[in-house]
């Protein structure tokens, strides 16, 4: 048995060596996914990890990790003055509940940019609107930021950025403000003169009376994503552009743009310019390969039409082109705006056309004139159409699969719950005064296995329903490759099922000896003194 045991503890040192003996980075690297809390704590493993914490370049801070914000600042205290200053810090990562203001804030900042930080990811957890002064750090060595806040307007900031070496920035639920400035060349990210990729998502932007200016000569990827300000974009480098759900006019002027992402899934169509939705392009897209745009009008349909025309023939140098089914029908409906349109897709080698709303019965219908208006410029274009009936298949094929795994696990606890509760009740032949326990024991046993038979019982028999309705919906084809399977799942089912009511009438029938002397000697019983 010793010898049992001193192999186990060989084999547990050995596991413990071959992570101990990784060198430095790797383990900074795996320490990189969790807070620099559990970091810490890794310290009290053996002498070896006692002060790997000291000398990691990727620091995640996290209120979360404690109940009360003066620990976390007692905490971020004694983290940086114990840690290597000859280390520089590759990350950051701070999430924080309070102001900005607070001094473990300012601390990690200044504690970050003094030791060339490259990385900066920012996240407000909750609290009142704040303002974030990235104005009053120095970013010279920072590379990318996110800055990222709970709702809409939690975090302001201030018009004066300067951060030179940002190739990549992501902000959410900020306020941006252009300043005073209604010179197109000057703006919010004029002093990123690196930058590269930008995102904004769900951010108010106030700038002047033509809108906000995103104005930039290096930028080669823009990401637009639900917002309501009217945007100009002037980015004579732009490679990649993707707006969704960004309701405002969208004057873009990028000559080069070479992939186009565009969806508004709510599209109002308005005869007015200065109020239509629908992106705006000052220039042609001469270099334009993919172009996706996936617009749902919910209102003014023939205004919708003919915005949507004009959009699809300024698309005309694309290569790679994807609709939604929706935008197919809405042309359906108003062919006349586009009888007298020669196809503009001269070059095109592949069209996609997929449904958004796969839940309408309407059957797919793809009209000549539509299919001529999309492919007669490019009689070798390869065309893909899903229609919503094949894709309903396939999301009833998957949702099939996934519920008969579920229902395959769930047979299986059920398995291992009766391998766990075999053993026979036995039958108690102790002194009368404990026949009231024996019977309780009993009521209590038959319970618990009532209410698990009727539990798993209920389970299966959902699942099996809910299988068998998604069966029902599939084609021919897809349903043949499942039925197999399911067929033996209810076999298997019904076994289970018999098998619980078995137990019940088993364990019914193992009740309690009845006594007919229990009140009498209870009757005889004396009372204590």
């Amino acid at each position: 048995m010793s010898g049992k045991r001193m192999s186990d503890r060989k084999r547990v040192n050995v596991g413990r060596d071959r992570l101990s003996s990784l060198p430095d980075d790797l383990i900074h690297k795996i320490l990189s996914f969790v807070s620099i809390k559990q970091a810490v704590e890794t310290s009290v493993l053996s002498p070896r990890w006692k002060y790997i914490w000291t000398s990691m370049p990727y620091l995640n801070f996290s209120s979360q990790d404690f109940c009360t914000l003066p620990k976390f600042s007692e905490f971020v205290k004694h983290v940086l003055l114990g840690r290597s200053n000859q280390i520089e810090v590759t990350s950051v990562e701070v999430a924080f509940r309070g102001k900005v203001r607070q001094a473990f804030v300012k601390t990690i900042l200044n504690y970050a940019f003094s030791h060339n930080v490259q990385q900066l990811n920012i996240t407000c957890l909750c609290g009142k609107k704040i303002e974030f002064p990235l104005s009053r750090v120095s970013f010279q060595s920072l590379k990318h930021l996110t800055v990222t806040g709970y709702d809409y307007n939690s975090i302001t900031t201030t018009p004066d950025w300067e951060m030179p070496a940002l190739t990549t920035l992501y902000i959410q639920c900020l306020t941006l403000y252009n300043g005073n400035n209604t010179d197109k060349g000057t703006n919010l990210f004029s002093n990123c003169a690196s930058l590269k990729n930008l995102t904004i998502k769900k951010c108010t932007m106030e700038g002047g009376l033509n809108g906000f200016n995103i104005c930039h000569p290096g930028l080669t990827s823009l990401t637009l994503e639900v917002g309501f300000t009217r945007v100009n974009v002037d980015t004579p480098q732009l490679k990649n552009l993707t707006i969704k759900q960004w309701e405002g006019v969208h004057l873009i002027s990028a000559p080069n743009l070479s992939s186009l992402h565009y969806k508004d899934l709510s599209y109002v169509g308005h005869e007015d310019d200065d109020y239509d939705d629908l992106s705006q392009l000052s220039t042609d897209l001469l270099h334009l390969e993919k172009a996706n745009i996936c617009i749902k009008c919910i209102f003014e349909e023939k205004v919708a039409a003919h915005r949507i025309v004009c959009l699809l023939q300024q698309l005309q140098s694309v290569k790679f082109l994807t609709l939604n089914l929706e935008v197919v029908e809405l042309l359906s409906s108003y062919v006349e705006l586009i009888s007298h349109h020669p196809s503009p897709f001269a070059n095109l080698k592949s069209l996609k056309i997929y449904p958004v709303d796969v839940t309408r019965l309407k059957v797919t219908f793809f009209p000549k004139e539509v299919q001529n208006y999309l492919l007669d410029s490019s009689p070798d274009a390869t065309l893909t159409m899903d229609s919503r009936e094949a894709i309903r298949a396939v999301m009833n094929v998957t949702s099939a699969r996934n519920l008969m795994r579920e229902l395959q696990m769930l047979l299986d606890q059920w398995k291992e719950y009766c391998e766990t509760n075999t053993a026979p009740v036995k039958q108690d032949k102790a002194p009368m005064k404990s026949r009231f326990h024996e019977r309780m024991t009993y009521w209590e046993n038959l319970n618990e296995l009532f209410q698990k038979g009727y539990e798993y019982t209920r389970d299966i028999t959902s699942m099996l329903r809910k299988i068998e309705g998604l069966l029902e919906k599939m084609p021919r084809f897809h349903r043949a490759k499942l039925q197999s399977r399911f067929s033996g799942l209810r076999a298997e089912a019904e076994t289970i099922m018999d098998d619980l009511m078995d137990r019940v009438k088993i364990q019914c029938d193992k009740r309690p000896r009845r006594s007919n002397v229990l009140f009498d000697e209870l009757a005889t019983l004396q009372p204590s003194p």
